[in-house]
């Protein structure tokens, strides 16, 4: 009997001493995370939690997360670990599972830990990952909400990794409409809410989305621009006109909203309308190669116009051809100084030299066709010959 005693005293000695080694490791741990000697700490502190005597102690995954955040926060360390901040959540969440209690306490942790998701989140959007980004701001954003705090720039930055990220489009429109809704005074969301449903078209959202825009944002420039090109690329372009001329009160001399102007005219029909816009765009800004090239477009889908008009009239009516086939003329001639402007500042500008040979070719200047082509073949290394 004094020998059984004698042994279970030895058993009991030895658990008792293991135990009390892995709660000197989790002291010790926390003693090299002051130094600070993370690497250390992370091979105490993870032998800690894996044995059964503290692997349900809540210092010890505590400790084990405020070492795998010092590892994460110093490239030098992290080099050596895989996802130490994933790491580092895993184990503040299970330290509070363990004693919900003491969350208070680990407020700073969780906050310092979904700042630093933030910032890889940050690096990774610079490198153009979106898809690794959207991850990070989305567990910064989680964990920030655990503590009672809405981080709006994380969600939003979540929404604009999702956005750029293949195959997000849906998690970006969850996002912009979650930041959209919880009233953050940033127009940005909104008009990228609005580009996302119309990416999946859904036209009707796209379009309310800018219209609530346009009340909550009355003095923002990007918002009336956007809202016109949402109206524009729906087809809705008498209603983008209005939202144009209504921007025009208030910014009269902003050639963008007056060369907008003159693409939802043309769209519309109203060619003199939108000539006298596109004009008004290069008036205001010399320098407005977008506008010179709407304006050249707009002559010479005109000068097409008349000469099909032309084309389709019945072989009597010679002189009402011939009328509409020097009017067409006349479009072409003068889309050629605005196109002309263009390749001044880009002369390889190959849609342009292309455009510019067939206006030749119709009005039957063979030898600037013919000189034309040859720039283009030479540009896109195919073989020269007249122009046909």
């Amino acid at each position: 009997m004094k020998n059984k005693l004698l042994i279970f005293a030895w058993v009991f000695v030895g658990i008792l001493g293991a135990g009390m080694a892995q709660e000197k490791n989790v002291r010790k741990a926390k003693n090299l995370l002051n130094r600070p000697d993370p690497v250390a700490a992370a091979a105490l502190i993870d032998e800690a939690v894996q044995n059964p005597e503290t692997s349900a102690s809540f210092d010890a995954w505590w400790t084990r997360g405020k070492v795998y955040i010092a590892i994460a926060q110093n490239p030098l360390f992290a080099r050596s670990f895989t996802n130490p901040a994933d790491v580092a959540k895993e184990s503040l969440e299970k330290a509070m599972q363990l004693d919900p209690g003491k969350a208070l306490m680990m407020r700073q942790d969780l906050l310092n830990l979904a700042g630093l998701f933030y910032d890889q989140g940050a690096n990774a959007f610079g490198e153009k990952a979106y898809s690794e980004a959207l991850v990070d701001f989305e567990k910064s954003a989680q964990i920030s909400q655990m503590e009672g705090i809405y981080d709006t720039n994380a969600v939003f930055n979540a929404a604009l990794c999702a956005f750029n990220a293949e195959g997000e489009l849906e998690t970006s429109i969850k996002y912009f409409k979650e930041v959209v809704d919880a009233g953050w005074n940033n127009a940005t969301a909104c008009i990228y809410l609005a580009e996302a449903y119309l990416m999946n078209e859904q036209n009707a959202e796209a379009q309310a989305t800018m219209d609530a825009g346009l009340q909550k944002f009355p003095e923002d420039k990007n918002v009336y621009l956007s809202a016109s090109s949402i109206y524009i690329r729906t087809g809705e372009n008498e209603k983008a006109s209005t939202i144009l001329n209504a921007a025009l009160i208030k910014w009269a001399s902003d050639p963008t909203f007056q060369r907008y102007l003159g693409v939802s005219y043309q769209n519309e029909g109203k060619e003199a309308e939108a000539e006298s816009a596109f004009k008004n765009a290069i008036e205001l800004n010399p320098d407005y190669m977008d506008a010179y090239i709407d304006l050249g477009n707009l002559y010479v889908q005109k000068g097409n116009r008349l000469s099909t008009e032309a084309n389709e009239l019945p072989y009597e009516e010679t002189e009402k051809y011939e009328a509409l086939t020097a009017q067409a003329k006349e479009a072409f001639g003068m889309a050629v100084p605005y196109l002309e402007k263009i390749l001044v500042q880009d002369p390889n500008n190959l849609s342009v030299l292309q455009i510019m040979r067939e206006i030749y070719v119709r009005v039957g200047d063979m030898a600037k066709a013919n000189e034309l082509k040859a720039k283009i073949d030479e540009l896109t290394g195919e073989g020269t010959g007249a122009a046909e």
